[in-house]
């Protein structure tokens, strides 16, 4: 059976407003020692999966109104009392019959500014919008307890962020049925490098002739439409009471993975080192190939060789009838070509990541819009001492500190 993302958005309501609320079932393991997911079976509890009964914030409302102190320089003022408003209209009104509560905002006055769309397993949120449409998003790792990156003007689908450290991370202690990620590497496990790294501990190793490949869906449109199947019998021991035989989830619910828009320009960074000393001023035996639809481009290096890392950045309009989006990464030289950090969002978003240390989840390195990075050093005590900033001159310390207890 195959193996799905567990995470569930399930619009929920109360006091007549509306929110979005995610959260995963456990794995379970059936006979044939593969993983399937609970929510998609064939009936479900949406309470014992954490689909339902669990609230989350929906939208944040601000109240403008002017103040009854236009003019303050022709009275003394008051701080006590100036600064009401000259009228205020309450959120909430009572019902007909005086007893509920209930939401009715004037929207003349009551504005809202944050919606919150999507939250993860651990109740940390991963996507919001503002009242413009406009969207940012969050992605979490290291089983969902850290963001691994922040995303300005972007859909949680439209993002991806890839170092390839915590693939074997896991604080359930269960590793055999990890959910799906955006863009799969586990089965290049092998070829993850921890002495070759651009930022955190590991980098992905490609040989010459054998590339790696890992590719997406791509999506006509953003549907966040859902629905449950509530299927419901005849009661056999009182013909006159229906009974709930089972409840349908369908695919729907699950959390969207990385599935770019077709139609959108995406920007693709990523970067390379290759084994071989290179007296040079780029490399030439690395590139990345970008296939969608019947576009395919090819990127390679650019810019200065910094501690032996070059960045690799190409922009990409997606066609309109495409339907998969598939990154490789190539190599033609005889030695070790390593990939790190790669990148890849719309072009008009920004976007910063983080890579951390898997042991001690201090942070080692964050990137900045233009993927390039600060990197934290500490001392055995965890204390920062030292931090590092990779620029188009070569990586400099831009601060250091030094502490220590005076000995009696």
């Amino acid at each position: 059976m195959k193996k799905y993302l567990l995470f569930i958005c399930f619009v929920l309501s109360r006091f007549s407003t509306y929110g979005f609320d995610a959260h995963v079932s456990k794995w379970y393991v059936d006979t044939s020692g593969t993983c399937y997911s609970a929510v998609l079976d064939t009936g479900i509890n949406p309470y014992t999966l954490g689909i339902a009964a669990n609230w989350r914030p929906a939208r944040t409302y601000v109240y403008y109104s002017s103040r009854k102190e236009k003019d303050a320089t022709s009275t003394q003022t008051n701080i006590r009392k100036d600064g009401t408003f000259s009228s205020f209209l309450p959120f909430f009104k009572r019902s007909t019959d005086d007893t509920l509560l209930k939401v009715a905002p004037d929207t003349s006055v009551w504005v809202w500014n944050a919606q919150s769309t999507l939250f993860n397993i651990k109740g940390f949120e991963i996507e919001n919008k503002d009242p413009l449409g406009r969207y940012n998003a969050g992605l979490y790792g290291y089983d969902y307890t850290l963001p691994t990156a922040v995303v300005q003007n972007s859909h949680f689908r439209e993002a991806l962020y890839e170092g390839f450290e915590d693939y074997d991370f896991a604080t359930n202690g269960n590793i055999v049925c990890q959910v799906s990620r955006n863009f799969d590497y586990s089965t290049f496990k092998n070829q993850f490098d921890s002495l070759n790294a651009h930022s955190g501990i590991r980098s992905i190793r490609v040989t010459k002739n054998n590339p790696v490949a890992v590719g997406a869906n791509i999506v006509s449109q953003d549907d966040d439409s859902f629905s449950f199947t509530v299927k419901t019998a005849i009661n056999p021991c009182a013909a006159k009471d229906t009974i709930l035989t089972a409840i349908r989830a369908d695919a729907k619910v699950v959390l969207p993975s990385f599935s770019p828009y077709a139609g959108k320009k995406m920007l693709v960074s990523v970067w390379v080192k290759e084994g071989a000393i290179c007296n040079c001023a780029t490399y030439t035996h690395a590139d990345i190939s970008i296939k969608t639809g019947t576009l395919t481009v090819t990127a390679v290096p650019s810019g200065n060789i910094i501690e032996g890392w070059q960045r690799i950045e190409k922009v990409i309009d997606i066609p309109s009838g495409a339907t998969t989006f598939t990154v490789t990464f190539n190599s033609s030289s005889d030695s070790n070509v390593y990939f790190d950090d790669l990148r890849i969002h719309p072009y008009n978003a920004n976007m910063k990541s983080y890579a951390y240390d898997p042991i001690s989840l201090r942070l080692m390195a964050e990137l900045d819009e233009n993927n390039y990075a600060s990197f934290y050093e500490y001392d055995d005590d965890g204390t920062l001492i030292r931090v590092k900033k990779e620029t188009e001159r070569g990586i400099k310390t831009i601060s250091e500190s030094r502490s220590a207890l005076i000995k009696e």
